[in-house]
């Protein structure tokens, strides 16, 4: 697994700088593969919003050149701005970008610039574009396996990028822009989208910078324009202009209807721990079992073991006593004898650990007690003979010092938090907002970019705007 991961991190390097490589064994060729896989291994939204999306796009595939063309739109469940396509018309967007936009126009933007990259065939043109698919499918083999998962639209959607250069970007925005006149929709959305991103990228290395952090670079959709693109706006202007009065189709409302409630940020309800960690919701504690360990739990018992059945460890939940850890090892347990006893403090919790001694021959059974609330909980690591006895308690105890309490409060919050929609009055201003909705240090500037209005002004009386709670 090691190796098979690092030979793809490895394609993902060589293909970003351009170097020929070979294709991974068994990796998906045509975009009807590869689109199979993201369905079988991403989360994809489902319901009104991903409905609409489709809606949406097939409007533009109506008014393309050839009408048999057909495409797919498809919304990844992930908070990574970005959209890309993949051959074949497989149409991908985030549903993080989503929550940036601000009409059905934008969208609209979004997705017939993708559109354009398929009529175009840029998938088929030059040779960094087809590494980039390459790419695509190890990258989803490597993220898929070692649960990364969050990461890889973003990933994929940066490899697709690299694969075009600036004229093909510029032939998509040109070809996009077309078919959002032919659609009905002003070409000047794609400019709205444009700085809207470019407000989002700003906002993001001006907090790197105050954090200390490395400023991260933006590789997504559209990165290749400057703020004031003057060949874009050549390009844009040249797909026509609809009347002034002419707005009916910017579709505001159906785009405020569909996108009410969706999640902002990550989406805690379709995330899952990984498979060697185990939580418990109800008395609010987790535990960390080593890779290769897996677990099962019963009432009061949770029991694991190493993939090679020769080392095993139980976790017991008792009632707790008043007297000390060490004492209840004594007395509780009724285990008199304990080797190498020592206390343990992890997390402000009080336990005591050591060896029980082996019986007829066996190794010394790793044995600790955590006190949590008004509970014991009696951690027991037993060893076969044939276990190496040194990598098995190194096992144990990481276990044990993994043991440690979730904040009931931090499990709700955990609870996705969901866009809405408001009208503004005369005395909306958005650090007001901010403040009320607890959104933390940054939630004043993250209102105003979902709003448009980054980095300064407020909303007008009677204007719809976005809330995030």
């Amino acid at each position: 697994m090691i190796y098979r991961n690092l030979f793809f991190t490895l394609l993902l390097i060589l293909g970003f700088a351009g170097l020929p490589v070979l294709a991974a064994k068994d990796a998906p060729e045509t975009g009807k593969e590869m689109h199979e896989e993201i369905v079988a291994n991403m989360p994809l939204l489902k319901g009104k919003l991903a409905d609409y999306v489709n809606q949406v796009g097939q409007r533009i595939v109506r008014h393309l050149d050839d009408p048999d063309e057909t495409f797919t739109f498809t919304v990844i469940d992930q908070p990574d701005i970005n959209a890309f396509a993949l051959p074949d018309g497989y149409i991908y967007i985030n549903r993080g970008l989503i929550t940036y936009l601000n009409s059905e126009a934008q969208l609209v933007a979004v997705l017939a610039h993708e559109v354009g990259h398929v009529t175009a065939n840029h998938h088929a043109r030059g040779e960094r574009a087809q590494i980039g698919s390459s790419v695509v499918s190890g990258l989803l083999a490597v993220l898929t396996r070692s649960a990364d998962v969050g990461e890889a639209s973003a990933l994929w959607g940066t490899s697709m990028v690299s694969g075009y250069g600036r004229e093909m970007e510029l032939e998509a925005d040109e070809l996009g822009s077309k078919y959002l006149f032919q659609s009905g929709y002003d070409p000047q959305a794609m400019i709205d989208v444009i700085s809207l991103l470019k407000d989002h990228e700003r906002f993001e290395k001006q907090r790197a910078q105050e954090s200390g952090k490395k400023t991260q670079t933006y590789h997504g959709l559209f990165s290749t324009h400057p703020r004031n693109d003057k060949r874009l706006r050549e390009v844009v202007s040249k797909s026509g202009s609809l009347p002034k009065n002419n707005n009916a189709e910017q579709n505001i409302t159906p785009f405020r209807v569909a996108t009410e409630g969706m999640v902002w940020g990550k989406n805690y309800e379709t995330s899952s721990l990984p498979d060697n960690v185990y939580q418990n919701k109800t008395l609010a504690f987790q535990v960390y079992f080593p890779e290769e360990w897996r677990f099962s739990e019963q009432a009061q018992l949770i029991q694991a073991k190493n993939t090679q059945d020769n080392a095993r460890i139980d976790i017991t939940i008792m009632k707790r006593s008043l007297a000390t850890p060490e004492n209840f090892i004594k007395k509780q347990l009724n285990i008199p004898l304990i080797k190498k006893s020592e206390a343990l403090l992890q997390f402000r919790l009080k336990g005591h650990t050591g060896f029980v001694p082996g019986e007829n021959g066996l190794p010394d059974q790793r044995l600790a007690v955590i006190y949590y609330g008004r509970r014991a909980y009696v951690f027991r690591g037993q060893i076969d003979p044939e276990a190496d006895e040194d990598d098995a308690n190194s096992d144990f105890h990481q276990i044990i010092k993994s043991f440690r309490p979730i904040s009931k409060r931090g499990l709700i919050e955990r609870k996705p938090k969901t866009i809405h929609y408001v009208k503004a009055t005369e005395n909306t201003s958005f650090a007001r907002l901010a403040r009320h909705l607890k959104l933390g240090k940054y939630g004043e500037d993250e209102l105003r970019i979902i709003n448009n209005y980054y980095p300064a002004g407020e909303p007008k009386s009677g204007e719809w705007i976005k809330l995030i709670r």
